[in-house]
């Protein structure tokens, strides 16, 4: 049986997917023709405060909030992991983007939540 290039698209998509944290999953993710825009607002209704004023911040100031411990390096990389997922369903890439769950983030760091 020949599948043609939506259904194995679709199939790619499913396994990239299954790679993703749950809970950084899309329930319903728009066609473009249906959200051309999936920055700002749009993206901002999947991330918490905390998640979009961390990514939303530049690199010196990161190393700022860091340094003096208002952030820690694992709440960064959870914020930057999953503003990566979202955007990964959103534009609908066909590779896989590996993300260790948020334990693992902690437990292989070992660092503070």
């Amino acid at each position: 049986m020949v599948m043609d290039w939506q259904q194995r698209a679709q199939e790619k998509r499913s396994s990239i997917n299954a790679l993703l944290p749950k809970e950084y999953l899309i329930d319903k993710v728009p066609s473009a023709k249906d959200q051309r825009d999936v920055t700002g607002k749009y993206i901002h209704q999947f991330l918490t405060e905390r998640e979009i004023e961390i990514t939303e911040t530049s690199a010196d100031e990161i190393t700022k909030q860091t340094v003096i411990g208002l952030w820690s390096a694992v709440e960064v990389t959870k914020a930057f992991c999953h503003r990566a997922a979202l955007a990964h369903q959103l534009v609908l890439l066909l590779y896989p983007l590996t993300i260790g769950s948020p334990q693992q983030l902690k437990i292989e760091g070992q660092l503070s939540p």
